[in-house]
């Protein structure tokens, strides 16, 4: 799917003026009238006369904070000041990009469906993928002979500086091979690890589920949105067979033409025990009844950082009543700003989680193997090099690199915020 354009910040000298007016218009105004003349005024003293009235008058206060809430996302008036003639040609504009906004969407919906097609045709080469890593199969000689030369194309520089040790890796294969090997053990675990939003998500007490884990696919919704499955081997943490998460999008499209996010539905983790359950951690004290001195042990459990929590998505807020937003007026705003930091939080939440589905889905299925080996590390997406201002920064590697060092240390020291919720069983 397409990205949005994303705009260059260009010379502000050529930017709109304030309300959406054109400087053509604002110019032709100053040269047929006079500007009025104003006298100056001391802005300290205005600022504290204001303060002062404001402060010793809440009720005026608050109806300007209310007045200006209104003006927000309000239409300058412009439009409506044209000619009728230049109004009428306004609307068939928005008559024209209304037609071409149904063929984006009929083009989004046929895009969807040529990816449908092609995946179809990914599936064999998928399953054929999982029977090598689970040792179910063998891959033929000519497909060894193939991935050797991929990689000797893509290391011939390397391979010439370091033949020696090549060597003495050959040899020491040779000897590994004796040994009785299924597969390619934590396959999964490893490419996971790998990709980097992914694995600041797991853990140590993670790293021993997945060591379980067999295979990631995808599957494509009959509407709009995909869901990922996680297949997992006999293992003493939980009885599922099978994790699986479904994203959904929405029925209309975004302005930007594409889908538009909707929500997530996880699935129920059935931990065979609270000491198996990975994302809770449990607290045990002893607790003595005073009169009968007898003691009892109580156990404390808290939710925790935990991969696993992927499964339990963070649901967007549902819409409020007319009824309900009369009510919420009438109530003091003693707590505006910890609903506006609840809001911004789970706004977060919900942008990672969707972020993690699209990297699982997008990167990590069709190029595990670049994945576990660690090649797709060091393989640049777009977005990965850009800037603040859009633009490709090739200059400051040896920052970032600097930087992501501090980083890794204050993660490995710092304290993470446990999930509000816990509803794995």
């Amino acid at each position: 799917m397409s990205e949005p354009i994303r705009k260059k910040q260009g010379d502000i000298t050529k930017a709109p003026t304030p309300q959406n007016t054109p400087a053509s218009v604002t110019n032709s105004y100053m040269r047929q009238h006079q500007i009025p003349s104003v006298s100056t005024i001391n802005e300290e003293e205005g600022n504290s006369k204001l303060s002062k009235e404001l402060a010793n008058n809440p009720a005026l206060l608050s109806m300007i904070q209310g007045k200006l809430g209104t003006l927000i996302g309000q239409q300058s008036g412009y439009i409506d000041s044209l000619p009728k003639q230049v109004k009428k040609r306004v609307y068939g504009l928005k008559s024209i990009q209304s037609k071409q906004m149904k063929l984006e969407a009929e083009f989004q919906k046929e895009l969807l469906d040529l990816e449908r097609r092609y995946f179809k045709k990914y599936e064999p080469l998928y399953e054929r993928r999982n029977k090598i890593i689970n040792g179910a199969d063998e891959p033929t000689a000519t497909e060894v002979e193939e991935g050797e030369a991929l990689e000797e194309d893509d290391d011939e520089e390397v391979d010439a500086q370091e033949g020696a040790i090549k060597e003495e890796d050959e040899e020491e294969d040779e000897e590994e091979e004796e040994e009785d090997v299924k597969g390619i053990p934590n396959f999964w675990l490893t490419a996971l690890e790998n990709l980097t939003p992914v694995s600041e998500t797991i853990t140590d007490r993670d790293s021993e589920v997945l060591e379980f884990l067999k295979n990631i696919k995808m599957e494509y919704l009959e509407t709009p949105g995909f869901k990922l499955i996680f297949e997992f081997d006999t293992n003493p943490f939980f009885d599922n067979k099978q994790l699986t998460k479904s994203y959904h999008y929405q029925a209309e499209l975004g302005y930007s033409g594409d889908f538009v996010y909707d929500h997530a539905d996880g699935c129920v983790i059935n931990w065979k025990s609270k000491e198996q359950n990975v994302t809770i951690n449990i607290e045990r004290r002893k607790q003595r009844n005073k009169t009968t001195k007898q003691t009892r042990t109580i156990e404390k459990l808290t939710p925790t950082e935990s991969f696993f929590n992927f499964f339990d998505p963070p649901k967007p807020p549902k819409a409020k009543d007319s009824d309900e937003d009369e009510e919420e007026e009438e109530d003091d705003d003693e707590n505006d700003e910890e609903d506006e930091e609840d809001e911004d939080d789970l706004a977060a939440r919900l942008e990672l989680d969707y972020q993690l589905g699209e990297e699982i889905k997008d990167r990590l299925i069709p190029r595990a193997i670049d994945w576990f080996t660690g090649d797709a590390v060091g393989f640049g997406y777009p977005e990965d090099f850009e800037d603040e201002d859009g633009e490709f920064d090739s200059e400051g590697d040896e920052d970032e690199d600097e930087d992501s060092e501090d980083d890794e240390g204050i993660n490995e020291t710092g304290k993470k915020e446990n999930p509000p919720e816990c509803k794995q069983q």
